[in-house]
């Protein structure tokens, strides 16, 4: 369902996301791209998932991660290569 809201930009940049957005999203990370229209402002929710299988090994995260969180996966994954 799409809802129109308005938002102020005060004079740092900050913007605040509506109450009722921000808990339904439950995250407090955003990824906002430039598109035609003008911005679009997209949750970044955690997604990771790991392939194993005889071939390969994978680890992918569509949304983004923190470098330290992905130099951690990082580490445990390197147990599991052969």
């Amino acid at each position: 369902m799409n809802t129109l809201t308005t938002a102020r930009i005060f004079g740092t940049g900050q913007i605040t996301l509506p109450k009722q957005w921000r808990s339904k999203m439950k995250t407090q990370n955003v990824i906002i791209e430039e598109v035609p229209q003008g911005l679009l402002i997209k949750p970044l929710l955690p997604s990771l998932y790991y392939e194993i299988d005889e071939d390969n090994f994978g680890i992918n995260f569509p949304t983004g991660i923190e470098a330290g969180e992905l130099a951690a996966k990082l580490k445990q994954a390197n147990g599991k290569l052969s």
